[in-house]
């Protein structure tokens, strides 16, 4: 019979379609009734025609038209939505119609009425006629499409590589076995003449490796065979899933291996890294008293080393790849442990020191302050280390540099080796205070000094009076001290002392030394009589020479205030210095007129 196929198989499970599906469809479309079938309309010739709105109502499996062609894809129709039957009464004749009487034309017959039981029993027959298409009918249909869309996707590329597949950057898909090796072999040609990889630093070339040098082998059978297998491997639904897939991850391989003469490789890195790799150096500082800023700074040193490992297997992909082109190189940097800030940290000015060399001074006396800073200059103080002056300095002798001066000795002005001493002293004093540093021992003079204030002196001498303090502090101290030209002086000669200590940073903070006379002590003291037996004030009995006028005493407080920035931020006390009065000292002469 026309339109029918009777020997389908269902590629899914095997099966064929039930005879019993196929005669069930085939007579609801041929209804034995002779009467008009509902969703039809005979035509003036007694054939059947189907609505143009209803096309798609075809049972599946059929393609019923008037020259009764076989349906595409082995007889089926992808299924279709359920629609409602196409029904519309036609008018007979004589213009009646079927089952109305026309308004004033009535024949005076009655219209013959089937029996209601024959459409009961029609009913009953679609409706298991649709359970029976449900289940069978259905899933033939939905497997036969499905295998259809498979072989639609697959059989081109039966002798094809297909779409997604990638060898050295060409991509395959289209192309026969013997294109695709052509292709492939073509281009590894090429690529190997030209092929090179430079190796830059900073854009200087420091290495080159080429194709020849390397001498890599390639696989072209293997390669091309795994590319082949892409889509062309297991049963057509697998092959079907293989393609979606490369849709979504191209396939890609390279046919030149790293399998050649990588010995190249390793050695060429192995001399970059020689010429690459440079250990760090730290920063270094030298103290230097006898400059007018006694540091200096060698600047860090960042090292660099040379990872050669990743760059290996960049340089052995460049070479899969056959890709040409240039590396830069990036060694790993080495941080120095000291750099140079860090050391200006540790040597900075915390304090300054100066006294006003009187221009009465003598010059023995301004060499003696001179030799003393000497010894001074340069003295480097550990964390909790020492200082004492008469250890530094050592003995004021005529041995040892020193000369004869005047000094102060029980408020009286004496010759002695090494005068002047006492104001070296006094200055070291006064920037230790304004330093932090902890001052354990100091003495003062028993009166008033013309280079300091009263209680910011300090008097030493030789084993028995000395100036100590410690580096309390957490770094080093270093201490410069000189004798230099008074920018404030009056005269061009016009000198004085300059004690500088530094150590580390302190901020934006500085010390000063303030005094006050707490309290005076009144003089009650008589006048006291010396006998000059040298002749050095006066020389007759009769005559009397005031060598030292009666003072009062005092006491007076002594005050470290602190500045941060322009503003006061703080006054310690930090001692008293007990002043006690002083007595008339009276010279007389020894001799007789």
């Amino acid at each position: 019979m026309a339109g029918r196929r009777t020997d389908r198989v269902n590629q899914t499970n095997g099966n064929q379609i039930p005879q019993r599906v196929e005669d069930a469809a085939r007579t609801m479309m041929n209804n034995a009734s002779s009467g008009p079938r509902r969703g039809y309309i005979p035509n003036a010739a007694g054939r059947q025609q189907i609505p143009q709105q209803q096309w798609q109502q075809i049972p599946p499996g059929y393609y019923n038209n008037a020259q009764n062609q076989q349906p595409p894809y082995g007889g089926y129709y992808a299924p279709q939505q359920p629609q409602q039957a196409y029904y519309q009464p036609q008018q007979p004749a004589n213009g009646a119609q079927r089952g109305y009487v026309p308004v004033g034309g009535s024949t005076g017959k009655k219209p013959k009425t089937k029996k209601k039981g024959h459409k009961v029993l029609t009913v009953l027959a679609c409706l298991v006629l649709i359970a029976a298409l449900g289940t069978g009918g259905y899933f033939a249909i939905t497997n036969h499409i499905r295998t259809q869309t498979i072989n639609d996707k697959v059989t081109p590329y039966d002798g094809l590589f297909c779409p997604g597949v990638y060898v050295d950057g060409i991509h395959l898909g289209g192309m026969t076995p013997e294109q695709a090796e052509n292709s492939v072999i073509s281009q590894i040609r090429q690529q190997h003449d030209n092929w090179k990889v430079q190796l830059t630093y900073n854009g200087e070339v420091l290495g080159e490796i080429n194709a020849d040098m390397l001498g890599f082998s390639v696989d072209t059978a293997t390669v091309l065979t795994n590319a082949w297998a892409q889509g062309h491997t297991g049963t057509a639904e697998q092959r079907y899933d293989a393609m979606l897939r490369l849709e979504q991850e191209p396939y890609e391989d390279y046919t030149a291996k790293p399998e050649g003469n990588t010995q190249v490789i390793d050695q060429k890195l192995a001399e970059i890294k020689e010429k690459i790799d440079t250990p760090a150096r730290d920063a270094t500082m030298t103290f230097d008293p006898s400059q007018s800023y006694p540091f200096l700074f060698e600047e860090e040193v960042y090292g660099r080393v040379l990872d050669t490992a990743p760059l290996k297997e960049q340089l052995y992909h460049m070479v899969s790849t056959m890709e040409t082109g240039s590396v830069e190189i990036q060694p790993e940097p080495i941080e120095p442990m000291v750099k140079v800030n860090d050391l200006r940290s540790t040597c900075a000015l915390r304090a300054e020191a100066t006294t006003k060399i009187d221009h009465h001074s003598t010059d023995e006396r301004n060499k003696n302050i001179a030799r003393a800073f000497e010894f001074i200059n340069g003295t480097v103080l550990k964390p909790g280390d020492t200082f004492s002056f008469n250890k530094v300095v050592g003995e004021r002798s005529l041995a040892r540099g020193f000369y004869e001066a005047i000094e102060y000795v029980s408020g009286e002005h004496v010759t002695g080796v090494g005068g002047g001493a006492c104001q070296a002293s006094t200055t070291v004093y006064q920037a230790a205070l304004k330093a932090g540093l902890n001052v354990t021992k100091r003495y003062f003079h028993n009166d008033k000094v013309s280079y300091a204030d009263y209680g910011l002196d300090a008097t030493v001498y030789w084993d028995r009076k000395d100036l100590v303090f410690k580096n309390n502090t957490s770094g080093n101290i270093y201490i410069t001290a000189v004798v230099e030209k008074d920018p404030d002086g009056k005269k061009k000669s016009s000198l004085r002392t300059r004690v500088d200590i530094y150590g580390m940073y302190r901020g934006d903070v500085r010390y000063e030394l303030q005094s006050e006379i707490a309290e005076t002590i009144i003089n009650t003291q008589k006048p006291k009589y010396k006998k000059d037996t040298n002749g050095e004030y006066t020389s007759y009995k009769d005559e009397q020479v005031t060598v030292v006028e009666a003072r009062d005493g005092m006491k007076v407080n002594v005050y470290l205030v602190e500045y941060t920035g322009a503003f006061l931020t703080d006054r310690k006390l930090l001692y008293t210095d007990t002043y006690e009065p002083q007595p008339e000292v009276i010279y007389v002469g020894t001799k007789n007129r």
